[in-house]
């Protein structure tokens, strides 16, 4: 009998133990969750919730237009309630240039469901600057500013994923900044959608739509990137490697309606237009070759001009997951 009323209460104590640690957990889980809004919420700005948060804490941003600059200087998450919305609207009344909407210096950050835009034409200003590692810019709005995300030497391995990016002098540009992977955006900017600069190696590039700019892409001085599976269209220029971007790998990308040409690429670059060592190329638009053994590869190669350069493999018809066929 004294037995079983020990074991009685030793199980009575191990489940109310396991019941205040599980309330002790879920009450962290809730403190370390912060709200945005204009009204009723914990804060009124962005910029005050980040100050307040802890690390790898989450700030939800209710709808609304926020007129501020935002630093990010510990790990957090940025959710806006809806991208369409939740507005992060920079509207200055100085004059002020060079200077990021959201500035990202601490590692394994997120930045979800945000349109951000600026108001003022007299300011120079870039949508997202990252300066750090393991970063996910994801189902954002970015418009009218110069650069859309500005990736900088001391960025590496971030994944920009699901995001509009459009209306901007420059949809991203990199320099210096390796391993990121940059997929299933939408893009139309006026002078680059996509600009890898110097020293910006190793990156992916997938699954993009590239529409309506002087360059689609274009790949300076940086190697090993591979760009596949993109739907490069309206472009005055589809593809552009120059100034040492060399051993850049492009296969299956669908190439469309480029009014100059569908690629360049200077001399003695080596890049490699189809899936190496043995896989597919590109679908070019403008290829005159006939595919007589029926493989869906042109029998003879299409010239990439410039460099006298070619893909090898050219696809007779897009590929079937491509974004040009969705």
């Amino acid at each position: 009998m004294l037995l079983s009323l020990t074991l009685i209460i030793t199980l009575l104590s191990t489940i109310s133990g396991c019941i205040q640690q599980e309330e002790t957990s879920e009450d962290n889980n809730n403190n370390n969750t912060l709200y945005v809004g204009i009204t009723h919420s914990d804060y009124r700005t962005i910029q005050e919730a980040i100050d307040a948060a802890e690390n790898g804490a989450k700030i939800i941003i209710k709808n609304g237009s926020y007129n501020e600059l935002i630093v990010i200087n510990k790990t957090i998450t940025l959710i806006g309630e809806d991208k369409n919305t939740t507005i992060i609207n920079f509207n200055p009344n100085y004059k002020i240039s060079q200077v990021p909407i959201i500035n990202i210096n601490a590692d394994n950050c997120s930045i979800e469901n945000l349109n951000i835009t600026l108001s003022n034409n007299s300011v120079i200003a870039q949508g997202i600057s990252i300066n750090s590692k393991n970063n996910t810019i994801k189902n954002n709005i970015i418009t009218k500013v110069a650069d859309g995300i500005e990736l900088s030497a001391y960025s590496e391995s971030n994944t920009i994923i699901n995001n509009e990016i459009k209306n901007n002098l420059i949809g991203i540009i990199t320099s210096g900044s390796i391993n990121n992977n940059i997929s299933n955006n939408i893009f139309s900017n006026t002078e680059y959608n996509i600009y890898l600069s110097i020293d910006s190696d190793k990156n992916k590039v997938s699954f993009n739509t590239m529409n309506n700019s002087d360059y689609g892409i274009r790949i300076k001085g940086s190697q090993n990137n591979k760009v596949y599976k993109n739907c490069i269209k309206n472009n005055e220029i589809g593809i552009y490697c120059c100034c040492g971007a060399k051993s850049n790998h492009f296969y299956n990308n669908t190439l469309l309606h480029n009014s100059v040409r569908n690629a360049k690429e200077n001399s003695g670059l080596y890049n490699i237009w189809y899936d190496y060592p043995n896989g597919n190329g590109n679908y070019w638009d403008d290829y005159t070759g006939i595919d007589e053994n029926q493989d869906g590869l042109g029998d003879i190669p299409y010239e990439i001009d410039g460099a006298g350069n070619e893909d090898i493999y050219p696809l007779m018809t897009p590929p079937i997951d491509a974004p040009c066929n969705k």
